[in-house]
């Protein structure tokens, strides 16, 4: 064991990286505040960095840190309340952000409730980049959601709880002037998709669980949004998506780099010239993501010949890595999936079949 004598003979800076390396490893430990002063001032603030929570010591946290004023809130940049299963205890939840506002950088909501104390306490969180409220399981009004959001200057990526209601005045929508990652779901109507004014900063979009976008919708605002988007996924269930909801993505979304459909929603002619049409450029798409509900019919929705065919004939030049379900029902040894695999494995990448 290093004495402390010797160990205090190394610089602070690199002290500093060691304990560092120790918590992106998740090995930083409490009982390292113990070795010395200077240990205890390193350690300390990367401890309560990113706090794990979870129900059976959250509420136990948020009174430590409100009761002491030195109670690591200042240092609190990462809230994932993810693994917190709590119901009609929001006022913890809005003490917890109003003592975390200054260094807040990610907040991941916890799941059920997440009401109006919460939401005001958002809007002082100046630092906030990542908003995460897909968990909300609780139906949470989208023009309180937006009226908190409006002034966080720094937020980048937000994801709409899974219960969100409908909003009726679209002029009142303000999104962050830096959001470039969106998550919808929950009530949002083709209404919204059409007649909200959505930013060109955005460049990935995922929909899921949107039960009332229908393939008109969907189809005019991608219409719209598509130059835009480099990362487009829309997962299962969409009930008001239909086959070949999403054949026209390709045709819109010419810069995609990273796609995830559900099999469900396209056609066999997905990967035909007609969808895949000549661009002034290489097509940039770069990873594919195919995922199926595994419902009648849709394993034999996308056979391996078309996507081998598009790969032949140069219609995805840029694409390297797929990742798709067994639901498909391709056979890893067949023809065209070996030619799949050899053409991935040119270009640097590969096919992954999975469950």
């Amino acid at each position: 064991m290093i004495r402390e004598s010797k160990l205090m003979k190394l610089p602070v800076e690199i002290l500093v990286s060691i304990l560092e390396i120790l918590y992106y490893r998740g090995k930083l430990k409490p009982k390292y505040l113990r070795v010395c002063k200077l240990f205890y001032f390193i350690a300390y603030p990367l401890i309560y960095r990113a706090p794990r929570l979870k129900s059976s010591n959250f509420f136990s946290f948020v009174e430590s840190i409100s009761a002491n004023k030195r109670g690591g809130a200042e240092y609190i940049q990462e809230l994932d309340l993810s693994g917190v299963i709590q119901s009609g205890k929001n006022a913890f939840v809005s003490k917890l952000l109003k003592r975390t506002k200054k260094q807040l950088q990610v907040f991941v909501a916890p799941q059920a409730s997440f009401g109006l104390a919460p939401l005001l306490s958002l809007k002082n969180c100046s630092n906030l980049k990542i908003l995460d409220l897909r968990l909300v399981s609780e139906t949470l009004n989208l023009s309180e959601l937006f009226n908190s959001i409006r002034s966080l200057q720094n937020l980048t990526h937000l994801s709409f709880p899974r219960s969100s209601v409908a909003i009726g005045d679209y002029t009142a929508v303000a999104w962050p002037p830096k959001l470039s990652y969106l998550r919808l779901s929950g009530g949002i109507s083709d209404d919204f998709l059409l007649k909200t004014e959505f930013p060109p900063t955005i460049t990935q979009l995922e929909f899921a669980h949107c039960p009332h976008i229908k393939e008109f919708g969907f189809q005019l605002f991608i219409r719209k949004m598509g130059s835009n988007l480099k990362t487009l996924k829309v997962q299962y269930p969409m009930p008001g998506l239909r086959e070949r909801s999403l054949d026209p993505v390709f045709y819109y979304c010419k810069n995609l780099l990273v796609l995830e459909v559900a099999v469900d929603y396209v056609s066999s002619t997905f990967f035909d010239e007609e969808n895949l049409s000549y661009l002034d450029f290489p097509r940039p798409l770069k990873t594919l993501y195919i995922e199926s509900s595994g419902m009648l019919g849709t394993s034999t929705r996308l056979d391996p010949i078309d996507l081998a065919v598009a790969l032949n004939d140069e219609r995805l030049p840029k694409l390297k890595n797929i990742r798709c379900t067994a639901k498909l029902g391709w056979d890893p040894k067949s023809e065209y999936v070996s030619f799949i695999v050899d053409a991935l494995d040119e270009r640097g990448g590969g096919i992954y079949i999975g469950y």
